[in-house]
Formats: C-alpha cells, sequence, structure tokens
C-alpha cells in the first residue's frame, strides 16, 4: 500500500452565480489529491494528514471512502485549511488560510500506524510550515529504507520562512527515490536537474508545461510530450500525474528499484501524462477513473 502524507483542505473555487461572483468549496490539497488519483486508478492508497471534526472535514473523509482510500488520519476539533482559488487562463493562484488548523497543528506524535506500507509519497504546502513540516519531515525520516517520492509543489507566497523551508528539503531530498519538480520550481530552487540527483534522488521528474515531462537519471533520461487538450484549469493537473507516475512503477514492481527500467519509467510518464490530461480539462482537482483513460 502506498501512503500519502500532507495536507487535506478545501479549495474555495471561482463560481459565476445568480447574484454574482461566488465560490464554491471544493475537496482539494496536493497530497490529497494524489491520494484520490491513486485510488481512482487502482492503486492501494491510505493517506495521513490532519482532519478536521467540521463540516468541511466531513467532506474530505466521504470523499476518500468514495475514492478507495483507507483514512489514516489524525482527527481534531480545529477547522479545516480554506485555500481561496484566483484563475487567470485556466492557471490557478491561491490564497491560504490554515492558522491553527487541523492540518496545520499536525504534530510529529501523530504519526500514522505504517502496518502494511509499501510507498511513502509526501509533499505539497504541509513542507512549508511548522508544525505539520516536521511531522512529515519526520515520518520520511523515520521510513527512509521504503521507496518515497516527494512533490514539494513550490508555493513562494506561502512560504514563511524561506531558509527553514530550503533546509528541510534538502535533508528530504537526500531520502527520496523520486523527485516531482515542475521547471519553475527547479528555478526557485536555483539548482540543475544535477544538483537533485546529487542530493540523492535516484529519478527527477521534471514537467515542463506544454512540452511535456522528462524523467531523469544519472544513466540518461526518458522523455513524454504532453497531450493537447482543452484546458477548463490546472488545479489538481501536477497531483493527478504523480499518482499517474506511482500507480505505472508499482503495478510494474519497478516503484522499489534503485533506478526504474526505461521502459517502466516511460510507461508510468505516459500514465501520468494521460490522467492529468483528463483533469484539466475539468473544473477544480477531479482526477479520472483507469476506465476514463
Amino acid at each position: 500500500m502506498i501512503l500519502c502524507a500532507g495536507e487535506a483542505l478545501i479549495d474555495m473555487l471561482p463560481r459565476d452565480t445568480a447574484d454574482g461572483p461566488g465560490f464554491y468549496p471544493a475537496t482539494g490539497g496536493a497530497v490529497f489529491n494524489t491520494a484520490i488519483a491513486l485510488g481512482r486508478l487502482g492503486a492501494p492508497v491510505a493517506l495521513h494528514t490532519g482532519l478536521s471534526s467540521d463540516l468541511f472535514g466531513t467532506r474530505l473523509s466521504d470523499a476518500l471512502v468514495a475514492s478507495g482510500v483507507e483514512s489514516r488520519a489524525a482527527i481534531s476539533d480545529r477547522p479545516t485549511t480554506l485555500a481561496f482559488v484566483t484563475l487567470t487562463d485556466g492557471q490557478a493562484e491561491y490564497a491560504f488560510y490554515d492558522e491553527g488548523t487541523a492540518g496545520r497543528m499536525l504534530s510529529p506524535e501523530d504519526a500514522p500506524d505504517m502496518t502494511g506500507i509499501d510507498a511513502l509519497f509526501i509533499g505539497g504546502i504541509s513542507l512549508a510550515v511548522d508544525p505539520c513540516a516536521q511531522a512529515y519531515e519526520a515520518l520520511a525520516l523515520a521510513h527512509s529504507h521504503l521507496p518515497i517520492m516527494i512533490d514539494p509543489n513550490i508555493r513562494p507566497g506561502f512560504i514563511r520562512d524561506e531558509a527553514a523551508f530550503r533546509a528541510r528539503l534538502d535533508r528530504l531530498l537526500g531520502v527520496a527515490d523520486i523527485v516531482k519538480l515542475s521547471d519553475e520550481d527547479l528555478h526557485w530552487l536555483g539548482m540543475s536537474p544535477q544538483d537533485v540527483l546529487d542530493h540523492g534522488a535516484h529519478v527527477l521528474c521534471l514537467t515542463e508545461g506544454a512540452r511535456g515531462v522528462r524523467a531523469i537519471t544519472r544513466a540518461g533520461e526518458v522523455a513524454v510530450p504532453a497531450r493537447k487538450v482543452e484546458v477548463v484549469d490546472t488545479v489538481g493537473a501536477g497531483d493527478t500525474f504523480n499518482a499517474g507516475v506511482v500507480t505505472g512503477l508499482y503495478e510494474t514492481g519497478a516503484l522499489s528499484d534503485d533506478v526504474p527500467p526505461d521502459a517502466a519509467l516511460r510507461a508510468a510518464l505516459e500514465l501520468g501524462v494521460a490522467a492529468a490530461a483528463v483533469t484539466v480539462g475539468r473544473a477544480g482537482a477531479n482526477p479520472p477513473r483507469r476506465d476514463e483513460l
């Protein structure tokens, strides 16, 4: 089973209503979206996060059940994190409200039951703020023997302490087997693909927008082009891609390989690209089920 560890929140998506502009509350969060996409693609998956017992937390819990995701969440009566989304030509920008929330206040003492866990996926905004960032880092460092994929999904405007965030990423890159970064993430970090590999990663999945994605290893690289689709918005696209990559490697048994064979990498990238192409054609983060591909 794959354990996803990171934020679950409510995306407040812009909507036109009879009374004027408004917002629609949709389940979201980068790691939550990846867990949902994994479940819909047929992978065995669980989610560790901080969930609220409020009405939004209940909606998030129900969504996990509906997509076949096991919850290994820490439940509290703190509120749910909200992310208000602004769309510009389909590209999403976020304003987060997370002070004192169930997700933000997750601590290392809330560590999940790891029974049956074969691989770990972590990332998202949860790596940028404490104490939840400490909890997810501690989980990764304690289980570095497992295959680990990390997507920091960098949101510069959300990072309170840049020096601490960069230091945490340095430590996490040292235990990650697969790192997914966008070209914008790589630029913000001021790193080259070789720098990422030198930190210890075996595979860098570098997404480059309309140009597609490259899986870069010390032995070479595998490239898969993007699909041409009509984009509604990009909410959840990268998260769905991550799920496709993890599912593809898990199904071929290559997720536990130090460096997966090129054929396995290509098939995993293709599954990720195909799943993400469906997601961008829909409003909000709504990953496809396997039979929709």
